[in-house]
């Protein structure tokens, strides 16, 4: 046998350690030839370039190829259309000419007839499709057109360091957030995104961190027009704003769908911090009754402009433009005990993960005893955190715990797991009982209680897999 220019053959007849020799070097060659049959339709190594000449970058493969009768497309395709050419702007299946037709398939997985599976060759073999019908196409060549944005980031971008680990598409609007070491690629990241997220009018790089009250940041455009003003559509609803001057993140719509699914007609939520409305807008057309509150004017403005263009009902959905501590002792205060004595399900939702667990604390004897009836039916809170750590369920109890004057351990029901941030970064959605010691201020007394009985548990310790375990 002659693999690579060696005689494995003359190899393994001499001796027992030339024969485990020739071994190795089989096993190496192997490995070498599967990994470049992987990489076979991958970009040319491009490694570094700053400026992108696409004419530049095009490499030549040999493609198999089956040349059959149109009459027998039909009969064939479901048995090897796993194996087909899948690049893009490419279509596997093409005529030839008149009465042919020839099927393009992956060089990565078909090298020759041999390459099929047994099973397959046999079935092709009952339509009179043989080895005959195969053939190599010879210096095909694949274009700037043909391969993915992230093969063409990852020739482009350094190897040595974290590369482009992601962006969102946020309406027309591709979003990224590049770290220093990328920041000489901009150029090049933006235009390849234009070119291959389909919908793109504008690539847009995050130049400082989220750290003024209205959760927005300024932006750099790297590519496309100049237009921050976007639509997106999630929950049945359309939501309209300004990206530059609001808060939006397209990787909370799971997050939003799910709380969206928890509320039936009747529902009750106060949404403390509610954006342009992913939660308050879709909840409310559910026919729930909503108060929405932002700080924010943009984001105000925009929350009230979505309600009506989702042609939400005003019986049902109530905005406000106020820091989330006023909205918790005036709004809340106000409407929640009628909602409690009508013994309708009350959610308060607290999505701003870097600081709502400071606002918890404003609950804590927000009424007197004779202002609140008793009841058995109590709010429940949803408070998002963010937390640093592999103990991450632990460590969303404890900021938890410690944002209130008075132990609250017995009234945490369900700690999840949203999302991964980054690195050990998580965004938790803690859910908290809101009963009334809590709310007239009595629940402090149990602080001695808990001390001398650390045996409370959570009831409930989730995440976005779905995976629950009970933890003390």
């Amino acid at each position: 046998m002659v693999f690579f220019g060696y005689n494995f053959d003359y190899m393994c007849l001499v001796g027992d350690s030339l024969k485990f020799l020739s071994t190795s070097i089989l096993n190496r060659f192997l490995a070498t030839g599967i990994q470049t049959m992987k990489n076979v339709l991958k970009p040319p190594n491009i490694r570094g370039v700053v400026v992108l000449n696409k004419d530049t970058i095009k490499k030549s493969i040999d493609i198999p190829c089956l040349s059959i009768k149109k009459e027998s497309l039909n009969s064939i395709l479901n048995i090897i259309k796993q194996y087909f050419l899948k690049i893009e702007k490419f279509k596997p299946v093409q005529p030839a000419s008149e009465e042919n037709i020839d099927i393009y398939m992956s060089p990565e997985v078909i090298r020759d007839w041999s390459s099929f599976p047994e099973e397959i060759q046999s079935a092709l073999e009952k339509l009179q499709i043989t080895k005959d019908n195969f053939r190599i196409v010879k210096d095909f060549e694949l274009k700037y057109d043909n391969f993915t944005a992230d093969d063409l980031l990852k020739a482009i971008l350094p190897v040595e360091k974290e590369g482009m680990s992601s962006f969102t598409k946020v309406g027309h609007i591709v979003h990224v957030n590049l770290r220093e070491h990328l920041l000489p690629f901009k150029n090049v990241i933006g235009e390849i995104l234009f070119d291959k997220i389909s919908g793109c009018q504008s690539v847009v790089n995050k130049v400082n961190i989220i750290d003024n009250t209205y959760r927005n940041f300024s932006m750099e455009v790297l590519k496309g027009i100049d237009n921050m003003l976007t639509t997106v559509k999630e929950n049945h609803c359309s939501f309209k704003f300004d990206f530059s001057q609001v808060y939006w993140n397209s990787r909370l719509c799971t997050e939003h769908e799910r709380i969206v699914n928890m509320l039936n007609k009747n529902d009750v939520l106060f949404d403390v911090f509610a954006g342009v409305g992913p939660f308050s807008v879709p909840i409310a057309k559910k026919k729930c009754f909503v108060y929405a509150n932002d700080l924010n004017p943009e984001s105000y403005k925009w929350l009230e402009f979505n309600a009506k263009s989702n042609k939400i009902s005003k019986e049902y959905f109530k905005s406000f433009n106020k820091d989330g501590k006023d909205f918790i002792k005036n709004e809340i205060k106000e409407f929640l005990p009628s909602h409690i004595k009508n013994d309708q399900n009350i959610f308060i939702t607290m999505n701003l993960p870097a600081m709502a667990v400071e606002f918890l604390t404003h609950f804590e004897g927000l009424f007197q005893y004779n202002e609140l009836p008793d009841f058995k039916n109590p709010p429940h809170i949803y408070v998002y955190c963010f937390v640093k750590g592999d103990n991450y369920l632990e460590l969303a109890k404890n900021v938890v715990l410690n944002s209130f004057t008075c132990d609250i351990s017995q009234n945490i029901v369900d700690i999840f797991k949203v999302r991964t941030v980054s690195s050990l970064k998580e965004m938790m959605r803690v859910t908290i009982k809101l009963d009334k010691d809590i709310l007239i201020g009595t629940c402090r007394k149990r602080k001695l209680e808990a001390i001398l009985n650390s045996d409370n548990k959570i009831s409930c310790l989730s995440d976005d897999n779905g995976q629950k375990q009970e933890k003390s």
